[in-house]
């Protein structure tokens, strides 16, 4: 049986978006600071799972991290997996650890 998950987005403030054949897709010249991922990882206590072709994996109870990093190893996205109440949660940690400042959540 497959698990009904939300998926949530963290993206540049502005980052223009669209619904491609792949998914969703944005589009900024803005980058992410790399401290938002790593400041996600301790609070949400993630576990690292792997990294391919510039997408780097976490995990942790109901909820998987992906950190998009572009060419220049700059952070580009945040993508979330979200089972149960993770939803709420992330919201909640992403108000305390500061993420408005340079981004937002986007929840399709």
């Amino acid at each position: 049986m497959t698990k009904k998950y939300k998926a949530a987005f963290i993206v540049p403030i502005r980052a223009s978006r669209m619904l491609g054949e792949d998914g969703w897709e944005f589009e900024s010249s803005v980058r992410l600071s790399k401290n938002i991922g790593d400041d996600l990882i301790e609070t949400l206590r993630l576990t690292f799972l792997e990294e391919y072709s510039g997408i780097r994996k976490y995990a942790g109870e109901g909820i998987g991290m992906s950190i998009v990093f572009d060419d220049n190893q700059e952070v580009e996205m945040i993508y979330f997996q979200l089972s149960d109440g993770a939803l709420a949660s992330l919201s909640e940690i992403c108000q305390r650890i500061d993420v408005s400042s340079e981004a937002e959540i986007f929840v399709p």
